[in-house]
């Protein structure tokens, strides 16, 4: 914690001196299942941006709290002409999926993150070039291995507009990587995605896709989703993930802990109702399609003001004996919560 206080002086100080933007989040949280009781707690996040000049920018982001002190995010971008230089501890979002991205292999998330409206994800130290044409860009992204588990990953992608399609084409090669769900050998991906509304009836839908060429596999999504009565958002995703497994018996534990897809094939299903200015509710589904194994989960939001939000979200996982949400009920238990409190200021 004493990193944290000399840290805090120092981007205050800095901040003030170079007329910096400076934002502090503090967050309280904790996450009980049925059969475990994690530990309670308590962390924070400062963020000090500089976004006042054409040229550049400059962003860093410190978590701090018990064992959790390190640079999250943090880039410098130049800005010249059509071109974009930005090195750093990056967050890169590539696709258009909602809960999953199967072109995301730089700052993937784990199941459920979608519908946890605190969750931030970790940068990747990275270098990205992009390229500004009329009609679209390229990007290119190089990111080195940061840890002893996880390989150097690149890749370029291609974005255009047009009609009422936004698209993507890209290639990327992902490195090799050892985790606690098992090795993963590197391999070079082609894929893509498109996205576009409905005319006339407000549904929005999107599509993307990753092809493994040296596994000859391959993982995409598909949504689709509606706003009606100016308070409900109805949303349905279906991914079919070619790198899963179709039978219960070889489902790697590790993986389903982990939070990450281990089947092949899922429905996903979500409702969002906004009860009024200060109150959302959220429950979602993901069906494993092959085993019929489920967890269903929901999110209840408090917008206490501007500064403090509450955030609720239950969860209950089923299926039968070694189904992969079964597997997951036996081992941290069928239902679990989770808590966070949020300050912002």
């Amino acid at each position: 914690m004493k990193a944290f206080f000399f840290a805090l002086i120092f981007l205050n100080i800095t901040s003030i001196a170079f007329t910096m933007d400076l934002v502090t989040e503090l967050k309280y949280q904790s996450f009980d299942t049925e059969k475990t009781d994690f530990e309670d707690g308590a962390v924070g996040r400062v963020t000090l941006k500089d976004s006042f000049h054409e040229d550049y920018s400059f962003f860093l982001e410190y978590r701090f709290g018990e064992g959790a002190d390190k640079i999250d995010a943090g880039q410098i971008k130049i800005m010249k002409n059509d071109m974009d230089f930005e090195i750093g501890r990056n967050r890169i979002g590539w696709g258009a999926g909602y809960n999953l991205n199967p072109t995301d292999i730089f700052n993937d998330i784990s199941v459920g993150s979608a519908y946890d409206p605190t969750y931030v994800k970790s940068g990747r130290d990275s270098i990205i070039i992009t390229k500004y044409t009329e009609r679209g860009f390229f990007k290119g992204v190089y990111a080195i291995k940061d840890t002893p588990e996880r390989e150097e990953d690149y890749g370029i992608k291609y974005r255009t507009v047009f009609s009422e399609y936004d698209a993507d084409a890209l290639y990327i090669h992902k490195g090799r990587r050892t985790r606690e769900w098992g090795e993963e050998d590197g391999d070079d991906i082609i894929g893509g995605d498109i996205s576009t509304s409905i005319p006339g009836l407000d549904y929005g839908v999107w599509f993307e896709a990753a092809y493994y060429l040296t596994r000859d596999d391959l993982v995409y999504i598909a949504g689709i989703d509606n706003y009606f009565r100016e308070k409900y958002r109805v949303m349905l995703e279906y991914l079919y993930y070619g790198l899963g497994e179709d039978e219960e018996g070889n489902y790697n534990i590790g993986r389903i802990l982990a939070g990450q897809p281990a089947g092949k094939s899922y429905l996903m299903p979500s409702l969002t109702y906004e009860y009024s200015e200060k109150t959302a509710f959220t429950g979602y589904c993901y069906i494993n399609t092959e085993d019929y194994s489920y967890l269903f989960g929901a999110t209840v939001t408090y917008l206490h003001n501007d500064h403090i939000d509450i955030n609720l979200m239950p969860f209950y996982a089923g299926g039968r004996e070694k189904s992969e949400y079964g597997v997951l009920g036996e081992g941290i238990g069928n239902i679990g919560v989770s808590l966070v409190v949020r300050a912002v200021f």
